[in-house]
């Protein structure tokens, strides 16, 4: 309910209408017939009825504050002139000159914040009387103020951020954003201030949020300005970023399947190429801080191949499943084109299929093995109870396609980062790059149908097998189950939930390979 404050202290009032005829009297200044006033508060009495009660409602008001606060001429009530301030109208009057002025001065912007946090309140809030006439002048003036103070933020906002007190100007976007969730400029502000501190991870999440939000409630997605803001934005940064952070020349191996997309970082002896999983952008993937920390430091001891598997990513877009075979022989197209002879394979979830694989095949070309998250069957079977049932499988794939654009899977793969709105921003980004719903479904087909059980014990390379405790997407026992199959494989476990190998702790899994693959 509004406050009624006579001599500092605020006086009780019961009576709704009490309100209702102040507010009222105070947006209109000057005369307001009383016959207007009776109607307005009591629709539903006739005239001699409303005039009475409006007369025993002022009498009641007075009585209550102790003062005479409406003057009465020419049968019409109007507030006695000099002896109210009402802070609503106060502020309207602050915030059309702040609006209006060129700069905001520093005692200015003080004061305009003073007004915001007392203004981001609703207006008129808890006064309904159950008359029509009257609760649409509430909503309209409701409205009117809103908007208002939506400018007022929005000015607020430049200045602050014109001045690089971001973090000020974020949370007062953060309150621009409650007046209205739907309003799509909003989210191209909260987005330029991001930008304009180089965070492309904010970009994203403001986008992601912004579309989520109108998807949920309306069914579509941002607009063609909005959609316009963010790809400028985005692309601004890219072009920072390239200027900040030496970014590696991305190399294409020729193999009989198509082109292979990768990226060499490091000048260290042995090489140590990563095989991913089911889904990579080895661009998108190095923006992210996590990875490209985990990549430098394994860069300061080996020559790092990074590259996206045949079918996603910048490789060749290929419809047909993608088997540990098929990675296999990328794999060995990279080393071909980069002149490696042999180099050790750091194989995370189903791309340590493709890592085992080769090893079996041509160990000559494979230096050791590095797993992390790996399993031997990509569906359970009577004798390997570690993996979801094929028909199970097929349900979890149709409804990771299904959420495919947003963070796909992000409580599954990283579930202690779930939450972060940078990184589901990231994640999205990159899954939306890195494969369409068709090819998601061919790449995931060929794990589901793939078993290298048979051959595990024809692994004859350095091994190292690596699962943290708590993996959700593969269980435990699946690297368990590698240790102590691959003849002469060293099993280190490891604590954690996350399958993504870079989140959560991820320096274990980094000092692990440099002990085992570095000596």
């Amino acid at each position: 309910m509004p406050a009624l404050v006579v001599q500092g202290h605020e006086v009780p009032l019961s009576l709704k209408r009490a309100f209702a005829l102040l507010a009222y009297l105070a947006f209109h200044p000057g005369p307001v017939p009383r016959a207007h006033l009776a109607t307005l508060l009591w629709p539903d009495a006739d005239e001699a009825q409303g005039r009475a009660r409006l007369r025993r409602l002022v009498y009641t008001l007075e009585e209550a504050v102790g003062c005479r606060m409406l003057s009465s001429a020419n049968d019409c009530l109007s507030l006695a002139a000099g002896r109210i301030a009402t802070d609503a109208l106060q502020f309207t009057r602050f915030a059309r000159s702040a609006v209006a002025s060129e700069a905001l001065e520093e005692a200015t912007l003080s004061e305009a914040r003073e007004w915001i946090d007392r203004a981001r309140r609703p207006l008129l809030q808890g006064i309904s009387l159950g008359s029509e006439a009257f609760d649409d002048w509430v909503k309209a003036v409701s409205i009117e103020h809103e908007h208002l103070l939506a400018r007022l933020l929005e000015r607020v906002i430049d200045a602050l951020a014109r001045r690089g007190e971001f973090a000020a100007a974020l949370d007062l976007a953060e309150i621009l954003l409650a007046l209205d969730t739907y309003r799509e400029p909003s989210y191209v502000l909260l987005m330029q201030l991001h930008a304009l501190q180089g965070h492309s991870a904010g970009v994203e999440a403001t986008y992601t949020r912004c579309a989520d939000v109108l998807r949920a409630e309306f069914g579509i997605g941002p607009g063609p300005q909005t959609e316009k803001a963010y790809l400028r934005m985005t692309e601004d940064l890219r072009r920072l970023w390239s200027h900040r952070v030496e970014r590696p020349g991305v190399r294409f191996a020729e193999s009989a399947a198509g082109t292979i997309a990768y990226t060499v970082l490091g000048s260290g002896e042995q090489a140590l190429v990563v095989c991913p999983g089911f889904v990579c952008h080895i661009e998108i993937a190095l923006e992210h801080p996590p990875i490209r920390a985990c990549v430098q430091a394994l860069a300061e001891r080996f020559r790092v191949v990074l590259f996206d598997r045949r079918g996603i990513g910048m490789s060749e877009r290929l419809r047909a499943a993608s088997t540990p075979a098929a990675l296999a022989q990328d794999i060995a197209a990279i080393l071909d084109d980069a002149g490696l002879p042999r180099a050790w394979l750091f194989g995370s979830s189903e791309g340590s299929l493709g890592a085992m694989h080769l090893a079996v095949d041509h160990p000559d070309r494979v230096a050791g093995l590095c797993l992390f998250g790996a399993l031997a069957r990509g569906a359970a079977a009577p004798d390997y109870p570690w993996a979801l049932p094929a028909a199970a499988y097929d349900v979890w794939l149709k409804r990771l396609v299904a959420g495919w654009g947003g963070p796909a899977g992000i409580e599954t793969f990283a579930p202690s980062e779930q939450d972060d709105p940078a990184v589901r921003a990231w994640w999205a980004r990159l899954v939306r790059h890195a494969a369409s719903p068709g090819g998601l479904e061919a790449i995931l087909a060929g794990l589901r149908d793939a078993d290298m059980r048979p051959a595990l014990e024809r692994i004859r390379v350095p091994t190292l097998v690596m699962h943290r405790r708590g993996d959700r997407a593969v269980r435990f026992e699946a690297g368990e189950h590698l240790a102590r199959t691959i003849p002469g494989a060293v099993w280190h476990p490891l604590e954690g939930t996350d399958h993504f190998w870079w989140a959560g702790d991820s320096q274990p899994v980094i000092q692990a390979i440099l002990n085992f693959a570095g000596r």
